[in-house]
Parts: C-alpha cells; sequence; structure tokens
C-alpha cells in the first residue's frame, strides 16, 4: 500500500505565479485549509470549503524550498518528512494518501518558494473519498 501513496505523491500541481486574489488562491493556503479537486496540472486557485463540510483534500504542511530549486522527488519526500508531526502517523503506516504543489520552474524565477502538501483519502473503490472533518492530529 506504501508504494500506491508513493506513487500518487509524485502527482504534482505546478503553479502559474498570478491567479485571482479571492480567499482559494494557491499562494493564500494555509494549514488546515481544506478544498475539494481541482482539475488540471497547473492551478491558481483552489475551491475552498468549510472542512466541517464535504471535500477531498486538507492542507497539512506548507514549507519553503530556500534559494536553490529541488528536485521533484525531493519536495515531495519533504511532505512526507512533514506528515507524521501533522497526522499523527508516520506516512507508511497511515490510510491517508500525501501530494503536493510544488513551484515550477518558471514560478520559482519569480519568487515562488513554497511546497504546499495536502492529503486525501481513498474510498472503497481507490477513488478520492469525500470527508468532513480535519485529517490534522487524526492518528489516522
Amino acid at each position: 500500500m506504501k508504494l500506491i501513496r508513493i506513487a500518487l505523491l509524485g502527482v504534482v500541481f505546478a503553479l502559474f505565479a498570478g491567479g485571482c486574489g479571492d480567499e482559494g488562491n494557491v499562494f493564500s493556503l494555509k494549514v488546515g485549509d481544506c478544498f475539494t479537486s481541482v482539475e488540471g496540472t497547473e492551478i491558481a486557485d483552489v475551491p475552498l470549503v468549510d472542512c466541517a463540510e464535504p471535500h477531498e483534500h486538507e492542507v497539512f504542511a506548507i514549507w519553503n524550498v530556500g534559494d536553490t530549486l529541488p528536485s521533484q522527488d525531493a519536495m515531495n519526500e519533504g511532505c512526507v518528512d512533514r506528515f507524521e508531526e501533522a497526522i499523527g502517523l508516520p506516512f507508511a503506516e497511515s490510510e491517508i494518501y500525501a501530494f503536493a504543489i510544488t513551484p515550477t520552474s518558471e514560478s520559482f524565477e519569480q519568487g515562488d518558494r513554497e511546497v504546499i502538501c495536502y492529503s486525501a483519502e481513498p474510498d472503497e473503490n481507490g477513488e478520492l473519498a469525500q470527508i468532513t472533518g480535519s485529517v490534522l492530529g487524526s492518528n489516522r
């Protein structure tokens, strides 16, 4: 099961440096924000929802890559490294998947330095489940 989650962690959304100024702008996300799924590989906004409402994703960590853009694998591993502190179980033992919104080389050149780590849970068919409530500290 760990291999499935790691493979899914590799599904990464690239960012446009622009975007709308609404509360769903990826550059305004914070830990604990919940959102519904987005389509495509380049996103600027996500549909935010209250975590008490059905949603697919929750931001569990945000970290800065520094002055050099790391490899995609290194950015994914950065989310895995932060998983246990946020969720309460090691990534390999959890039923929760991890994903990352990462800078592209273009957005990095424009000052984008944040990696946004977010969660999802599979349903019985392996699709993304609609969940209610927060996964932070859930020990699942």
